[in-house]
């Protein structure tokens, strides 16, 4: 019978030797296979693609303004307002539409971030002003479409408004209008005949408004209509032969801030 000769101890200790060594080199590759991984951002160290997406689309204001300039192709000076009033969390944005002689401009806010003239289907609440410009044949062409008038030439019911301002009150058809001049602009603040103080006083917040606010200067004439009842607010004035007007602004204050504001585009 042959007899199994057994290990040195040399031999034992080299195999204990290299099995260790072995346990050692597995238990090194699992940490640093851990510590790797723990340096992979995770998904919610990642910059969100939606919330990047809307900055990359949200415009300010100014911003908003030189791309409606820069789509408004036309031979008109181009007039847009500086600013307009806009509430807080909603978003500004616009469509144009241009040729030579006439552009049309809608100011919109909106709930989150539209690119200006995307297509959109927007209510009467969304839209903040509207800014037209036409080109007439002639500036009296032009000028009759304007409708100025001088009011202290037409009579009618006197009325302080105050710094110095007369106005004159006129009823008919139901409506009465308390109307008085600034320099070329012609103004009138519209109400009911059954609600006259109403108008009276809607003509001196205007009349307070404009001592430290300016409207642009025609050239030669401007006429605003105010509405008590906010339906009607129109801003009209003249370059010349061309008519500029702000409409769909429902208070009458905003109206006339807003075409404070207007300046002229290169």
């Amino acid at each position: 019978m042959k007899f199994l000769t057994p290990i040195s101890t040399t031999a034992l200790t080299l195999i204990l030797l290299s099995a260790c060594s072995t346990s050692d080199d597995v238990n090194k590759m699992t940490n640093n296979s851990k510590e790797q991984i723990s340096e992979v951002p995770s998904d919610k160290n990642l910059p969100q693609n939606d919330e990047t997406n809307q900055t990359e689309q949200t415009m300010t204001q100014a911003e908003v303004l030189d791309a409606v300039k820069t789509d408004l192709k036309t031979d008109l000076t181009k007039m847009l307002p500086s600013e307009l009033p806009l509430e807080v969390g909603k978003y500004f944005t616009a469509t144009t539409k241009s040729d030579a002689n006439n552009y049309e401009v809608i100011f919109y806010e909106s709930d989150e971030p539209i690119a200006v003239n995307h297509e959109m289907s927007a209510d009467n609440d969304q839209i903040i002003a509207r800014l037209k410009a036409k080109k007439y044949e002639s500036i009296q062409e032009a000028n009759e479409q304007v409708g100025f008038e001088n009011f202290s030439e037409f009579g009618g019911q006197p009325i302080d408004l105050g710094f110095g301002i007369t106005g004159y009150q006129d009823a008919g058809a139901g409506s009465m209008w308390t109307s008085w001049n600034e320099g070329r602009w012609a103004i009138a603040a519209h109400t009911h005949t059954s609600e006259g103080e109403k108008g009276e006083k809607l003509a001196k917040e205007a009349t307070e408004f404009l001592e430290t606010h300016t409207l642009p200067i025609p050239k030669p004439n401007g006429f605003a209509h105010i509405d008590v009842y906010q339906s009607d607010n129109r801003i009209v004035w003249q370059k010349e032969s061309t008519v500029y007007m702000i409409d769909e602004v429902k208070d009458p204050i905003i109206a006339l801030e807003i075409a404070t504001h207007i300046e002229e585009k290169e």
